[in-house]
């Protein structure tokens, strides 16, 4: 049985602000936004520096044609109490086509192993000290409306005696999944005067989920090149074959829009802002999550909605301090879904070189969420709404993360990254009011190494 908590990237796994699990994301939309050029030395001094952070590289290129360069990663990921492990190596090649075009390939490769939480089941504590684990007649089935079978475990009498329902208890799926995740995609830029479009289309295949998508965006830079304006949209087009139902499968489409403002302020300063907007629709539900059910004692399917709106904002500041030589990277993030998620995220980065080539890029990350309107960590019968999910990707909660990241400009053309980074989700730093959640609480650590050559 195949898990279903890949992280695809380092927190898209474990934020529903950030995109739910089941709906894979275009990265497309999410570069469209276009940054500003090299406006003076200081100003590509700023944009040079934010090279080095993941994510930002796309939103300074210079409205031409990228030079030729091939970027070769390795990564390791590794989730804590022996959960999920993801070995990963991602290629990328940037060709010049000419005056007015340049083309972007990518490719990776991850193989995936470990194990994931696929349902929880409430404990029940005595005033003798007793302290039962709530029986359960698993219970599989896509509809959510399956019988239990078998003989019905007994348990105390519940919140009319000595006994009463505590906390939670994760059920793991076995330590046995293996998979591999094969994808690729290309994009093919046209610059024009101020203006540039660029198309994108790729591929990701999995033993149970495919996925295709295409991308549009156009950018356009105004003001003495000091503004530029960007849209973008993306479609992608998933299949879920699980592995647990032979006979099923399920089919969504996501959908997003991408507008964003990026503002030179002045020499040394970089305001970016971008809203996208969401719309995902068809399966939606995680075939691998179950919920647990106390009127039954059996462990169902769990059922989300089959559509979601989803908003967010991006605001981006940069600063760059002459007397350091150094650049300061603010993000804050807001994201709202109509599945009653608000998340905020907040994150800081420094890039500090430290000569002979070196840079230096500690990062700091803080996120919040509350919980889905269809969570509950058990059910003690189904909502009237039929949607129901116990899945704690979609429960409130916070995380603190960070990490370290180390360049090298070993020459003219070729720089090495190393970095290593680090995520802990505990139920009790959610800022938002949630339930509890400890039980889902745990920790991720990434680590990675990275060439990169410009020939």
């Amino acid at each position: 049985m195949a898990a279903t908590d890949r992280p695809r990237s380092i927190t898209a796994s474990a934020e529903c602000g950030d995109g739910t699990r089941p709906v894979r994301r275009s990265s497309a939309v999410r570069t469209a936004a276009g940054g500003a050029p090299g406006i003076n030395k200081t100003i590509s001094a700023l944009t040079s520096a934010a090279l080095a952070l993941p994510g930002l590289a796309s939103s300074v290129q210079a409205a031409g044609p990228m030079e030729r360069q091939w970027d070769v990663g390795y990564f390791h990921y590794e989730e804590g109490g022996e959960r999920m492990r993801v070995e990963s190596l991602k290629q990328s090649l940037v060709l010049p086509l000419g005056d007015a075009l340049d083309l972007t390939l990518n490719a990776v490769r991850d193989t995936i192993s470990g194990a994931s939480p696929i349902y929880n089941v409430p404990e029940i504590r005595c005033q003798d000290g007793r302290v039962f684990t709530a029986p359960v007649i698993s219970v599989s089935g896509a509809s959510g409306n399956a019988e239990p079978s078998g003989t019905r475990p007994e348990r105390p009498p519940l919140n009319t005696g000595d006994c009463r329902l505590g906390s939670a208890r994760q059920v793991m799926l076995e330590d046995t999944f293996q998979d591999v995740r094969s994808a690729g995609d290309f994009k093919l830029n046209y610059y024009r005067g101020d203006t540039s479009l660029g198309l994108g289309a790729g591929v990701s295949r999995e033993q149970d989920y495919d996925s295709r998508f295409l991308s549009l965006d156009l950018r356009r830079e105004i003001n003495d090149k000091l503004t530029t304006l960007a849209f973008g949209y993306s479609l992608a087009s998933d299949t879920f074959s699980p592995l647990n139902k032979p006979d099923f499968s399920g089919d969504k489409d996501a959908h997003q829009i991408l507008l964003g403002l990026t503002q030179v302020l002045g020499r040394n300063d970089l305001l970016q802002i971008n809203l996208t907007l969401g719309y995902d629709q068809g399966y939606l539900t995680d075939p691998y999550k179950n919920v647990y059910l106390l009127s039954t004692n059996a462990a169902i399917d769990e059922s989300r909605p089959d559509s979601r709106r989803q908003w967010n904002l991006l605001a981006r500041y940069n600063h760059y301090f002459t007397a350091f030589k150094a650049a300061l990277h603010l993000d804050y993030r807001y994201s709202r879904s109509d599945w009653g998620i608000d998340a905020h995220t907040l994150e800081a980065a420094w890039i500090q070189p430290l000569g002979q080539g070196w840079h230096l890029i500690p990062r700091l990350r803080y996120y919040t969420q509350s919980e889905a309107d269809f969570y509950q960590s058990y059910f003690e019968t189904l909502p009237a709404s039929g949607d129901y999910s116990s899945d704690y990707r979609l429960a409130g909660f916070g995380a603190l993360g960070g990490g370290l990241k180390l360049t090298r400009q070993v020459t003219s053309q070729a720089r090495l990254d190393l970095g290593v980074e680090f995520y802990d989700r505990q139920s009790a730093y959610g800022l938002q009011e949630h339930a509890d959640s400890a039980f889902a609480d745990y920790g991720f650590t990434v680590y990675s190494l990275n060439l990169h050559l410009e020939f």
